[in-house]
């Protein structure tokens, strides 16, 4: 199989995972930087990094902390999150989207920390550690969306698609998938992380099965059709590669993915 510019777009996030304990906020007699640091042992991360604030800071982060944590303020918690996005600690902030779903008690807030979770955790300029701490969590959080809202296909796809795309044991992921697709056949986003994985397993006539039905409900989906320009090619039939990776190139704006798109039609040709 051709690598390159489809290993790009294939990449996305998943495995179970544990749930964080928080500890109480702890302050000495002394009033140090670091005394007043908030202490959660299982968050190593953010308590390096909370150590490098001023006082004045870390007395507002413990603050929110408390009236979030310990009161359930919803105002907090999202003031909490906007204290580490200001300080571009975006995968600090998705951490503690967690904690604004425990407040708020709704699907829809454990699926946003979910989205945030899983996109943040595979930034590779933050660290691989607390990276991997929040994919799982992502994980969590889409489980808890899940348990509140068990009819809801859609929320399934996501927790397939992270266990897919990142889980040593993407099979699990493949179990969910294949649920909502008999519910709904033509589920799209069930049908494309199918596709994607039948790229990447190698099974390009089952990725074309699952990509023509993406596209039959959505022919200007780029991931789809350069997904299934790839499952053509592999398959023998180099005419719909490239019509395929053309009707892309049309619609994608991006320019250096144009240029890859034709490094990889000159392939074909």
């Amino acid at each position: 199989m051709r690598k390159g510019p489809v290993y790009a777009i294939l990449v996305s996030i998943i495995a179970l995972v544990s749930i964080y304990i928080f500890t109480d906020i702890k302050e000495s007699k002394n009033k140090t930087n670091t005394d007043l640091i908030l202490v959660d042992s299982d968050i190593s991360e953010i308590n390096v990094f909370n150590k490098s604030l001023n006082e004045k800071d870390v007395s507002t982060l413990n603050q929110l902390y408390d009236e979030a944590k310990n009161k359930g303020n919803n105002t907090a918690a999202d003031q909490l999150i906007q204290f580490y996005e200001e300080r571009e600690q975006f995968n600090f902030a998705a951490y503690y989207h967690s904690l604004k779903a425990e407040i708020s008690k709704d699907s829809e807030n454990w699926e946003i920390a979910g989205d945030r979770q899983l996109s943040v955790s595979s930034n590779e300029a933050y660290d691989e550690i607390f990276n991997s701490k929040l994919y799982e969590q992502s994980l969590v959080s889409y489980q808890n969306a899940i348990n509140l809202d068990p009819g809801n296909l859609d929320l399934q796809v996501k927790l397939g698609s992270a266990i897919v795309d990142r889980s040593p044991q993407p099979m699990q992921g493949i179990s969910l998938l294949l649920g909502v697709i008999e519910k709904d056949s033509m589920h799209l986003n069930a049908n494309l992380a199918l596709g994607k994985f039948g790229i990447i397993s190698k099974q390009y006539d089952k990725a074309a099965i699952r990509l023509e039905k993406v596209l039959s409900l959505q022919p200007e989906n780029t991931e789809a059709l350069f997904l299934a320009s790839e499952a053509y090619s592999n398959l023998g039939d180099k005419e719909k590669a490239i019509r395929c990776l053309q009707k892309c190139r049309e619609l994608v704006e991006n320019e250096d993915l144009k240029k890859e798109i034709d490094a990889y039609m000159q392939q074909l040709l």
